[in-house]
């Protein structure tokens, strides 16, 4: 053998030794995170609810509906705050659906990107404002004898004290799910908070 093969065995060879080695030699690497984990970062935080009534809900049975709800934790109410742009709707007879859907055809504008709601016997169908001055979509709730409503918005704030608070995201869908099982609710949006 000539020289340099002599040399590139020896450093194989040497390379497989330290291979083995490193494998049945322990050791010692930091298995300790790097982070603080003696206080669990809580998950996703809600810092309230923003609940979608039916039209025609006032204040005292919102604010029943409320008490009478598991909502164990201080929170402020802010009646009829009306800060989004689903402001309308409509309910449609389970049977009538379909050709309701069809009436609306093609109109982008008049329903929102919003999924239609089951509630019941009915759907409801969020409802553009703008809709609501057009001479084709009036004519066609009258055809279906279908009343335009409006939505009453509530917001809800968790607070502790004068601060204001927030609970687990778990906490927060059990409320959210027990509360959507009312009659004069349509839905039940989550706030989050972020970091």
């Amino acid at each position: 053998m000539n020289k340099i093969s002599k040399k590139i065995t020896f450093f194989i060879a040497f390379l497989n030794i330290i291979i083995i080695a490193g494998l049945f030699i322990k050791t010692t690497i930091d298995t300790k995170p790097s982070v603080n984990t003696s206080f669990p970062v809580p998950g996703l935080q809600v810092g309230g609810l923003y609940i979608q009534y039916t039209d025609g809900v006032s204040e005292s049975e919102v604010k029943t509906t409320l008490q009478n709800s598991n909502i164990t934790i201080n929170y402020s109410m802010e009646y009829d705050t009306n800060s989004t742009d689903e402001r309308y709707y409509i309910m449609v007879d389970k049977d009538k659906i379909t050709d309701v859907r069809d009436e609306f055809g093609e109109e982008n504008n008049w329903t929102k990107s919003v999924p239609t709601i089951k509630k019941g016997n009915y759907y409801i169908i969020t409802v553009s404002e703008q809709a609501t001055y057009d001479k084709n979509f009036l004519a066609i709730l009258d055809k279906y004898d279908l009343q335009l409503k409006r939505f009453v918005w509530c917001e809800i704030r968790f607070y502790e004290g004068s601060k204001k608070w927030w609970i687990p995201e778990e906490e927060a869908i059990r409320i959210k799910n027990e509360l959507e099982q009312k009659e004069n609710i349509v839905t039940v949006q989550l706030s989050y908070l972020y970091p």
